[in-house]
Formats: C-alpha cells, sequence, structure tokens
C-alpha cells in the first residue's frame, strides 16, 4: 500500500474515532516506526487534523459562531424533529431550547402539553396551538441566537419542574456537551437541573466536536436522537453511560 492510500485510510479512521496513534498506523499497515512518523507528518498538514505526543487527532475544539437565521432547515432536521416529537406525552410539561431543529418539533406537537422555552420562534411556531400552553421565558432578547439568554431567564426556569427537556446541540463529544456562546451554556445547564429527563437532539455531523464552554458531561444526557446510525466506538461510549440512542428516519412520519 502506497503512502497516499495509507493516508486515505488514516483519514477517515480520525473522522470515525477522532484519534489515530504512532502505534495503530505500525500495526495496521505493517510499516516502520520511522514510514508511520512519516505519515503522521503528511497527515497533520490536512486542515482539521491536529499532531499530539504519538499520533494525531481531529481538531474538534471550534471557535466558530453560527447566526441562528443562517442555519440551514435540511431534511435531516425534519426528519430529527418529527423523531423529537413523537416522545411527547399528553399532558407531558416541556422546556424547548432554542434551536432550528426544535423550531421544527414544535410543529408537530399535536396533543396537550405545556411548554416552556426561550425561545420566540417557538413561541410564534405554538401560537395558535389551542393543544399547547405556552410560557415564555423573560430578559434580554438575543438577536443573533433569537433567544431569551441571561441571569433573569435562569432565575425564572428555577419556577418550573418539567418531566423533559429538549436541548439543541451545538458540539457533543467523548467529554459531554458544549457550545460557543457563555450565556447559551449557562441557559442549557439551567433547563437540564429542572427537567426530569434530557434528551439531545443533534445532527451527526456535531459529533466529536468540542466548543469552549462546557455544559455538561454524558452522564447528564438521557436520550440522543440522531439522524445517522453511530459508529461503534460511540455506540459503546453512549451505552456505557446508559444513554438511549434513537434514530431518526429521513422519511416524514417514520423512525
Amino acid at each position: 500500500m502506497t503512502q497516499e492510500e495509507r493516508l486515505i485510510h488514516l483519514t477517515s479512521l480520525i473522522e470515525q474515532q477522532g484519534k489515530v496513534t504512532l502505534h495503530d498506523i505500525c500495526e495496521q499497515f505493517t510499516v516502520s516506526r520511522d514510514s508511520a512518523r512519516r505519515d503522521l507528518v503528511k497527515l497533520t498538514q490536512q486542515p482539521g487534523i491536529q499532531r499530539i505526543r504519538g499520533g494525531a487527532v481531529r481538531t474538534s475544539v471550534s471557535a466558530r459562531l453560527e447566526p441562528y437565521s443562517g442555519k440551514v432547515i435540511s431534511e435531516a432536521k425534519q426528519g430529527l424533529a418529527q423523531c423529537a416529537a413523537q416522545l411527547i406525552d399528553v399532558d407531558d410539561h416541556l422546556l424547548l431550547d432554542t434551536s432550528t431543529t426544535l423550531t421544527l418539533m414544535a410543529r408537530y406537537i399535536h396533543r396537550p402539553a405545556t411548554v416552556i422555552t426561550n425561545s420566540v420562534d417557538i413561541l410564534q411556531q405554538l401560537a395558535d396551538n389551542n393543544h399547547v400552553a405556552v410560557h415564555l421565558l423573560g430578559g434580554k432578547f438575543d438577536a443573533f441566537h433569537r433567544a431569551v439568554l441571561g441571569h433573569q431567564a435562569e432565575k425564572q426556569l428555577a419556577d418550573y419542574r418539567v418531566n423533559k427537556a429538549f436541548i439543541g446541540v451545538c458540539a457533543l463529544s467523548e467529554h459531554g456537551l458544549s457550545t460557543n456562546n457563555e450565556q447559551e451554556a449557562s441557559l442549557k445547564k439551567a433547563m437540564m437541573a429542572q427537567a426530569q429527563q434530557v434528551v439531545l437532539v443533534c445532527e451527526q455531523h456535531k459529533l466529536g466536536q468540542n466548543n469552549f464552554h462546557h455544559v455538561c458531561g454524558l452522564d447528564g444526557i438521557d436520550v440522543l436522537i440522531t439522524d445517522q446510525p453511530l459508529t461503534n466506538a460511540y455506540a459503546e461510549l453512549f451505552d456505557s453511560h446508559d444513554i438511549q440512542v434513537i434514530v431518526a428516519s429521513t422519511t416524514q412520519g417514520q423512525l
């Protein structure tokens, strides 16, 4: 196998596992340590891959902030939204985080429920839904995130106790949930603290990513809804933390 062929395989391996070691390269391709080191040098010349002691990792700590208005409504999000809505029971009390996917989810709530949210778009989506009572958290409106954030909203959350909190995902890895906005991270924590069950709704491309502000570890998550089957490594990781994983179908109305 040529070096180029090995690099293609190693790039795929890092995408799946987040890391590759010098030992892995030697063992998998039966090459010397010197050849493996040369592979690592070439590998880490690619964007998004970083050299570490004894190997290479995907550069997963991102400072990227994306405005709410710039987020694309994909077919995968439609499937996630419908899947998440099916977890709602009659007369549930729910917390809905600000998220384009959770705004879509609100469209599919057809059972009597009470919703607490910091999202003006979810409020608008549910305004004409006679089955749902809506409570909007008060505080400062953040136009970039189209969300109410800050101390006042967090203080108000302490007055509620809910069955389920549906939380949008910015980044999720073996270290847990994270985001690049400090106030957003703080509000997500406050929401999760008031819920009997925490449900994350996550497109698979956000798995293996880390943002600057930590929200919670994997032990703080009860259910993960995602749009693609997990790698074996992630399936085993989430199972070890007793996280129920649901894979949503992109086919409307099906799981």
